[in-house]
């Protein structure tokens, strides 16, 4: 189940406080033979690079690109949203994305995908934060709504 958690963050300004929405998913454990195939990948690919260029370095490098590459599944991904917008946080990635920059937002099964784009496209993909959920994501939508209104999205 994903760990929410609401805190109240009050501004310096004297202003009311702002609640900030948080909580942490970890994909891997959802797919523990895909998390072994990509654990046993990253291996593999440090020693085939081993074995061709003779030196730990090289076996390092390797097995750090392949790891980058699979970090947002093999890691924590933290989320925060708050009156800022959203923040997204795994291994060496931090994202960031104003509620004023919002364009669209839309649900699946998995997630709730917050897109700066003003219609669907095939830069979709690498543009936006899409946000995993592991339960019914209720307090979630709501705070989206919410700050989303506030920063001029909808």
């Amino acid at each position: 189940m994903a760990q929410s958690i609401l805190t109240d963050i009050q501004p310096a300004s004297g202003a009311p406080p702002a609640i900030v929405l948080r909580w942490r998913v970890h994909l891997a454990r959802r797919q523990p033979l895909r998390a072994a195939i990509a654990v046993f990948l990253i291996l593999a690919s440090a020693v085939g690079a081993y074995l061709i260029w003779h030196h730990p370095l090289a076996a390092a490098v390797a097995a750090f690109l392949v790891l980058s590459a699979a970090a947002e599944f093999l890691l924590p991904i933290t989320y925060v949203l708050g009156p800022d917008g959203v923040w997204c946080r795994s291994f060496l990635s931090v994202r960031h994305l104003r509620w004023a920059d919002v364009r669209r937002c839309y649900r699946d099964a998995q997630g709730i995908k917050l897109s700066p784009l003003a219609r669907r496209s095939r830069l979709e993909a690498y543009r936006g934060i899409y946000l995993w959920l592991e339960d019914d994501g209720a307090a979630v939508a709501d705070a989206i709504r919410a700050y989303w209104r506030q920063g001029a999205g909808r």
